[in-house]
């Protein structure tokens, strides 16, 4: 094929992205040596032929770790003779034991520019040591956060997101949202903050200072008294909201599940219910919020989730809601009436009413940190320190596996209890688990995929057994919606090593989810590449490339790629988060300097060749 020579402005940005990406390529391998990094081996042989298998019965368990000394600090000593673990109350045989110290200087992730524009060719994304990465989730309970305490909340948040290193995969979510099954923990940044930054705090007022701002009363001789109109209504909010919360939390919990080898942790932003219960004490609960509360705990505990709430208003009291809610009001209706209709005095019951309030929604907070092995960061007002805290936990753990002596059997939590021997030294792991549920995918993905492009399609986590680079070009606007050619490069060492004959045979698949949870693009595509000697230096040294084109419409969207080399049965996949906005400039002239960078390639989608053949130019 002949093709025009590109303009010189388009051919230096992407030969920028090239030779980072050539970086990225060179420096990939299966896994990284102990040497260059403390990693976790995951199972990621999904081999076309093999259907995805969750475990039914429990046969093995995973706890993640984390002990810290008198001040907090992470013990990065210990020896797995120095642990001990009772399942039920037996001691168990500890059958694996890895401990985790995060490096981000031996992830070469440096030359990856955070896509802050889909439309800039250089911004590369890759999957490329998601098994040694650290795991964090930022869900943002907008609905238990006081609207005068969003900018405090959107503070921390951004402390977080900008504290991270380009290795960590994040996701971020709202508890207003009921979409965070089709997410997934990416290295996109700039989606992070364009949820940080939309979300506005919804809190109701606590029943308490809502009968005192609105103090109005009626007189009902059938219901025995006084009653205040509305109060019934926004009971039933509250718990509706709670359970909401609970539910957020459950659905991250079943979507990180399958994810193991690592700890996983999630900074929950709240200032917790004033109607909710601990689990040691569910007053005020109903029976629904109750169960909603029950079940988090469970998903999370199953999951082996650490959860770290943080609250945007730092250190308060009970008094301080007393002062923010109402100034207090006299009776103006008659003299000497003191709950007439124009408002009532503060009398001791308020006040027990608003500490009960305060005290719970504070000890379900401590609840959700202690069962799930997280940290209660709810004392304090030092929010940055919160998030530090939460980093170095996620970068200093100890990975214990065993073989339950007893069959899991039921949907009942087997606790579970760690203990270290050495003295003054404190542990914080999952208390329980139990047998996950029937089968079900964190995302669903169409039943016209092969088993294999599902598994890698439906996760939560990017898969690095094969590591891949992907960059997104905007080729224009196409009946409405913007049309980007996606360029996958695969890395050649795992394609190439073991070689038997001149055949190497790929298959790949990608997807878009919009904002809603729904799917399209879905395709699938199988090549084969037949290499000599000399072609399989050049495919190992610099790897094999894809090129697709798919059409967006305007909004939020998540690209979803995956390869499965199919000698060896391996796969990679990789997740990538775009906001589409009408009227972007096209940038199809960029295609034309992949010519610049000759690489192995398994197949172009038509519509972009027919770019590169016409020049760049968008017909």
């Amino acid at each position: 094929m002949t093709l025009r020579v590109p303009p010189i402005l388009a051919c230096a940005v992407l030969c920028l992205s090239s030779v980072a990406s050539a970086q990225i390529m060179s420096g990939m391998r299966n896994q990284p040596t102990a040497r260059d990094l403390p990693t976790l081996a995951l199972d990621t042989n999904v081999g076309t032929d093999q259907r995805p298998t969750f475990r039914l019965k429990v046969t093995r368990v995973e706890v993640s770790t984390l002990v810290v000394d008198a001040e907090g600090r992470p013990v990065r000593d210990l020896k797995a003779s120095e642990f001990e673990v009772y399942d039920g109350g037996r001691k168990q045989d500890i059958q694996s034991f890895a401990a985790y110290t995060y490096n981000g200087g031996s992830i070469p992730l440096d030359t990856v520019e955070s896509p802050i524009d889909p439309n800039v060719t250089n911004a590369l994304v890759t999957n490329a040591w998601s098994s040694s990465s650290r795991v964090i989730g930022i869900l943002i309970d907008d609905l238990h956060i006081d609207a005068r305490r969003t900018e405090k909340a959107r503070s921390a948040a951004r402390h977080l997101i900008g504290s991270l290193a380009p290795s960590d995969l994040l996701f971020v979510g709202l508890t207003s949202s009921s979409t965070i099954s089709t997410a997934g923990f990416v290295r996109d940044r700039r989606r992070a903050l364009e949820i940080v930054e939309s979300f506005g705090g919804l809190r109701l007022p606590d029943p308490t200072l809502e009968m005192r701002q609105t103090p109005q009363t009626f007189s009902n001789p059938l219901l025995q008294g006084m009653r205040t109109p509305g109060l019934a209504a926004s009971e039933q909010q509250r718990g509706m909201r709670l359970e909401d919360a609970y539910e957020a939390i459950a659905r991250i919990a079943n979507a990180v599940r399958e994810v193991g080898g690592r700890r996983k942790s999630l900074v929950f932003l709240t200032e917790g219910s004033s109607v909710g219960g601990s689990i040691t004490s569910s007053a005020s609960l109903s029976g629904d919020t109750t169960g909603a509360m029950l079940d988090a705990l469970a998903a999370a505990s199953v999951a082996d989730l650490a959860i770290y709430p943080m609250n945007p208003a730092g250190l308060d009291l009970p008094t301080d809601r007393l002062i923010e809610g109402f100034t207090r009001q006299v009776d103006t209706a008659s003299e000497g009436n003191t709950r007439g209709f124009g408002g009532r005095e503060v009398a001791q019951e308020d006040l027990s009413n608003v500490i009960t309030q305060f005290l719970q929604a504070k000890n379900q907070l401590r609840d959700l940190a202690a069962l799930t092995g997280g940290v209660s960061l709810i004392d304090g007002n030092d929010l940055s320190g919160a998030v530090d805290r939460v980093l170095r936990d996620a970068s200093d753990y100890y990975v214990i596996g065993y073989e339950p002596d007893k069959e899991v059997k039921g949907t009942k939590i087997r606790p579970i209890e760690v203990r270290v021997t050495r003295p003054g030294v404190k542990v914080y792991a999952r208390k329980g688990y139990m047998p996950p549920p029937a089968n079900r995918e964190a995302q669903k993905v169409p039943s016209s995929l092969s088993p294999s492009m599902r598994t890698l399609l439906s996760g939560i986590v990017p898969v690095d057994a094969l590591p891949m680079v992907v960059q997104m070009i905007a080729l224009g606007e196409v009946k409405g919606k913007m049309r980007y050619a996606v360029v996958t490069e695969t890395a050649g060492g795992p394609l190439v090593d073991g070689l038997d004959g001149d055949r190497v045979g790929l298959e790949q698949a990608i997807l878009s989810i919009d904002g809603n949870g729904k799917m399209a693009n879905a395709t699938q595509k199988t090549a084969e590449l037949k290499v000599g000697p000399a072609q399989v230096q050049m495919l190992g040294e610099l790897g094999v490339r894809s090129i697709w084109c798919i059409d967006l419409a305007p909004g939020a969207h998540q690209i979803r790629v995956a390869t499965v080399h199919q000698q060896s049965g391996r796969g990679g996949s990789m997740y990538l988060d775009v906001t589409v906005e009408p009227g972007r400039t096209s940038n199809a002239d960029a295609l034309l300097a992949l010519s610049q960078t000759p690489k192995p390639t398994a197949f172009i989608d038509p519509e972009a060749k027919k770019l590169m053949a016409a020049g760049g130019s968008q017909e």
